[in-house]
């Protein structure tokens, strides 16, 4: 026989009202939807909603953010040109900035902590906590991925690349 909390995993896309009418069907004693979403919560099973991504435009597509047309900021590239080899990719591409997937990494730390911050102070000791406690394999793989993530991004010409 399987277990409640097996019949609530079972369903993912289920609604808190759907899964409580799934488990007080036939049951001699029945719950509240609050009780559910509590069941849930302490599962590690929280709600997720599809949001649909904006589309590029071409802004975002070109290396013309401000930050890289400020002229001091010229200038100290023309200064340093044979220190360094400049990539052709797009600035304002999530796909090739791997600070998108530390934020991320950090996100699922955070929300995995039992229990959870309660005010700003906690949520920024627990946040600097996950920073200083990131594995280097984490940044090692980012690191590693980069190649893989430009050749998307080219192919995609500056597009949703998958990354």
């Amino acid at each position: 026989m399987r277990t409640k909390a097996t019949e609530m995993r079972s369903n993912r896309r289920a609604t808190v009202e759907q899964l409580t009418a799934q488990m007080n069907q036939g049951a001699a004693k029945s719950v509240s939807s609050t009780t559910v979403q509590r069941t849930l919560l302490c599962m590690g099973l929280r709600s997720r909603r599809l949001v649909n991504a904006p589309m590029l435009t071409a802004v975002h597509r070109q290396d013309n953010a401000r930050c890289h047309t400020a002229r001091s900021v010229c200038a100290w590239f023309e200064e340093h040109q044979d220190e360094f080899i400049v990539l052709p990719w797009p600035a304002n591409s999530p796909d090739l900035n791997p600070i998108e997937n530390l934020w991320d990494h950090l996100d699922w730390v955070v929300r995995a902590m039992d229990p959870q911050p309660r005010n700003l102070a906690q949520l920024a000791t627990a946040l600097e906590s996950a920073w200083l406690n990131i594995p280097v394999n984490t940044f090692r793989n980012l690191i590693d991925s980069l190649p893989a993530r430009l050749a998307a991004v080219r192919s995609a010409k500056g597009g949703y690349s998958g990354f």
